[in-house]
């Protein structure tokens, strides 16, 4: 029998696929949401149609043959290089929620979907030296930069996009040059970094935009008395918002810049382009 576009996860095998997050909390009512990522690589043809696909390792089965069967379906705009569409082939990054039915079960949906995402080359990535007045007062930012790079992975053009202290400052002025003083840093750093291409267009490498958060934090959380290896909430206040000069638009919503954290990085330059919007589509 043809098996449906659709698919709903039993709760048993919700248990197995949610393994990969971790501890859960109870059951509440209503019933909670479960989320997950899922990455992998996706290459297609000079027709625009997915010549092959490939999912990371670490995903339950049960999730990996739902991807691929949503996957296989995707229609992308040819890419075209020099007049001719070509192959091409980027890495993807997908996120999932299991949403609850009614008869208690659950249903997965695609809730966001990106390409071109580089890896970091932890070889070229140190991390920028903490402003030393700041860090002895105790204060936190998170900088989102916006970097340009090559065909090779190295960083053109840096722009500190926002900057958001970890304090609410009420004097305006000082709140600045601290934001200023961590800018400062995250540039000077990030100018020295390097990426691993993922998007090649007719087998050669692009160059990209992409944007990535840098995080300051200062935390003892054995002196605070909390376990060192649990996850600490951490809330900043947005700073102005500047966009790259270099970029008429952005791919990334605010929303999704919000959500980054130290470590992720997300394309704004990618050449894939879906035909059709799957961003809430089920499974």
């Amino acid at each position: 029998m043809e098996e449906k576009t659709s698919m709903r996860l039993s709760t048993a095998m919700l248990a197995i696929a949610m393994m990969c997050l971790g501890p859960v909390a109870a059951k509440e009512k209503p019933a909670p949401v479960y989320e997950l990522q899922a990455t992998g690589t996706i290459e297609i043809g000079p027709d625009g149609q997915v010549a092959e696909y490939h999912l990371d390792k670490g995903q339950p089965a049960v999730i990996e043959n739902a991807l691929g069967r949503s996957i296989a379906q995707w229609r992308f705009e040819p890419i075209v290089v020099d007049g001719k569409p070509v192959i091409a082939k980027t890495r993807m990054r997908l996120s999932l929620e299991a949403l609850p039915t009614p008869d208690e079960d659950y249903q997965l949906r695609l809730a966001g979907v990106w390409f071109g995402e580089p890896g970091r080359d932890v070889h070229h990535m140190a991390p920028p030296r903490y402003p030393e007045g700041l860090a002895r007062a105790g204060i936190g930012a998170k900088a989102v930069l916006v970097l340009r790079l090559d065909a090779d992975g190295s960083v053109q053009q840096v722009h500190a996009e926002q900057v958001s202290l970890d304090q609410d400052i009420r004097s305006s002025s000082q709140a600045e040059r601290w934001r200023d003083l961590f800018a400062r840093a995250s540039v000077s750093a990030a100018r020295q970094w390097k990426f691993d291409i993922s998007e090649r267009l007719a087998g050669e490498p692009i160059g990209t935009s992409i944007k990535v958060p840098v995080e300051f934090f200062l935390d003892d959380p054995v002196a605070r008395g909390k376990d060192p290896g649990a996850n600490q909430w951490r809330s900043y206040i947005p700073g102005p918002l500047v966009r790259a000069p270099w970029l008429k638009d952005t791919a990334v919503a605010p929303q999704d810049t919000d959500q980054l954290k130290d470590g992720d990085v997300r394309s704004l330059a990618s050449q894939f382009k879906l035909k059709d919007d799957v961003v809430g589509s089920m499974l």
